[in-house]
């Protein structure tokens, strides 16, 4: 929440809770905020502006609780085979290795990457390598959920399946290159972090890299933690397609001005 201080025009009782209270915040966006006033005989307050759930950010959660309601019910109430998994462990098909929330995720990052490489065709500079980075990054997440594993016997470190070769290479070379200029986004990380895409890209980087992999290594004591594991990556691929398909390109155009301003 961030501080704004008002001129307030009426009387206040010192501790009054003030609501539906109109104020131009930096930005001149009018807000709704609540404030609670402290003082006595003071001509001025300061309140709090409370940042509420975007529509987009909204409509991911219900999609996304839709979803793992309907899984949870079909997982509870339907009678759903059951298979091996590669480790020995007895899985729902629901969750299991290829199973309907693994495929579902692929469709998903498919999605988000077609919407990465369209970014790339209108974009240059930073905004480029970043689209052409998240675009072969869904790639990789791609294999690794499909677990496709031809071409060669050749190891490459990260992602399961051989097929890593295929973007590995340009997926480190995009890496490097960032690297080299990393002064560059260093200097403007709080412009970058600002967006929303950003916001949801370290989200669903926690979604992947801490909360699902908590479930797969049993970390959290629940019944079904597969399930669990797999409905936190669907959210992070909510995420995922939401910056994809809405909101790269118009916050790239927002960074990009606000640098060069």
């Amino acid at each position: 929440m961030c501080p704004v201080i008002i001129r307030i025009t009426m009387p206040l009782i010192s501790g009054e809770y003030l609501t539906n209270l109109y104020c131009d915040t930096e930005n001149r966006n009018r807000s709704l905020v609540s404030a609670l006033y402290f003082g006595v005989e003071s001509k001025y307050a300061v309140i709090y502006k409370v940042n509420s759930l975007s529509s987009l950010s909204k409509t991911l959660l219900i999609v996304w609780v839709a979803i793992t309601g309907f899984c949870f019910y079909a997982l509870t109430s339907l009678e759903l085979g059951m298979v091996t998994s590669e480790l020995g462990t007895i899985e729902n098909v629901m969750y299991a290795e290829h199973g309907f929330m693994e495929n579902l995720q692929v469709f998903l990052l498919t999605l988000a990457c077609m919407g990465f490489i369209y970014t790339v065709r209108n974009s240059k500079a930073f905004s480029r390598d970043l689209s052409q980075f998240l675009a072969l990054l869904m790639v990789a997440f791609i294999v690794r959920e499909l677990g496709i594993n031809a071409i060669s016997d050749t190891k490459v470190i990260l992602f399961e399946g051989d097929i890593r070769l295929l973007y590995v290479v340009p997926l480190f070379g995009l890496i490097l290159k960032m690297l080299f200029n990393c002064k560059f986004y260093f200097k403007h990380l709080r412009i970058f972090m600002a967006t929303r895409s950003f916001q949801y890209l370290g989200l669903s980087a926690i979604f992947y890299g801490v909360i699902s992999r908590g479930f797969e290594k049993g970390y959290f004591l629940v019944s079904n933690s597969g399930f669990w594991e797999e409905s936190v990556e669907i959210a992070a691929c909510l995420l995922l397609v939401a910056i994809g398909c809405r909101t790269i390109g118009p916050d790239l155009a927002y960074i990009r001005a606000k640098i060069e301003q």
